[in-house]
């Protein structure tokens, strides 16, 4: 996350983009940092099964508000002037805690995709399916299999919902940033996909269930994003996706696994 992200800063900055752009995802994360070093979850599965439920519930919000932008409804509103994607947001910390819960992360990912359907959020449907392929492989289930299907299933009956005009410094940042450097556009592809596999497989800085899940998340988002005109992760402007592997990742730390003690 961290690579990435500074990655990101310095695409912003370097290209001219507004100070208030750079200063959001400053902000961002110095806030997850924060929380992947000092950050805690409480024990126990039923705390970890309302935070997942919280998450689903938020997923749900934005088409409940009815805060629609160019037909689709993704955002959840933090005052007038900032608005976080609730997908990118939200999902990571999801995925993490259905990593750990065998019974019932099924349904966990299920209720997501149904709430990502209504939204609708094809680019985040796609990571979803993704990020269940690699639970699903891992654990041997048919059924996150099935949840997998349905969700990559989904994502291409909703691509291209909405009439949303791409936004600079958002999306086709890999495009903007070759056509000043192609050397540049290179390093920051490479350290948006190369990171993850590294830090988070190669390195196993998480448990494998989940460093492989966020993994596959955080990859399919940046290859969706540069094959459609969806937000790249981390390396664009956007506090969402910054916020959410920070809490997913720090949440990654603290989730113990079920049938076992922490100590």
């Amino acid at each position: 996350m961290l690579f990435p992200s500074l990655g990101g800063l310095a695409y912003l900055y370097a290209l001219g983009a507004p100070a208030r752009l750079v200063a959001v995802n400053a902000g961002a994360l110095a806030l997850a940092l924060a929380w992947v070093v000092w950050g805690w979850l409480p024990e126990g599965r039923r705390s970890r099964i309302g935070f997942a439920a919280t998450a689903l519930l938020l997923l749900f919000l934005p088409p409940l508000l009815q805060h629609d932008v160019d037909g689709v409804s993704r955002w959840l509103p933090l005052g007038r002037a900032l608005f976080l994607h609730s997908g990118a947001l939200l999902l990571p910390l999801i995925i993490v805690i259905a990593a750990r819960e065998p019974r019932i992360g099924p349904w966990l990912l299920a209720i997501a995709t149904v709430a990502l359907a209504l939204q609708p959020d094809a680019g985040v449907l796609t990571g979803l399916a993704a990020a269940s392929a690699a639970l699903a492989a891992l654990h041997r289930s048919l059924t996150i299999a099935l949840v997998a299907g349905g969700s990559l299933t989904l994502a291409l009956a909703t691509f291209g919902a909405g009439d949303l005009a791409p936004q600079l410094y958002t999306e086709g940042v890999l495009d903007h940033v070759a056509e000043h450097s192609l050397a540049g556009a290179a390093a920051l592809g490479l350290v948006l996909f190369g990171t993850p596999l590294w830090y988070l497989v190669i390195r196993a800085a998480a448990p494998q269930e989940e460093g492989y899940a966020l993994a596959a998340l955080i990859i399919a988002f940046g290859i969706i994003a540069f094959i459609a005109p969806f937000p790249y992760p981390l390396i664009g402007y956007g506090a969402a996706p910054i916020l959410g592997f920070g809490l997913a990742l720090g949440a990654s730390r603290h989730v113990t696994p079920v049938g076992t003690k922490s100590g």
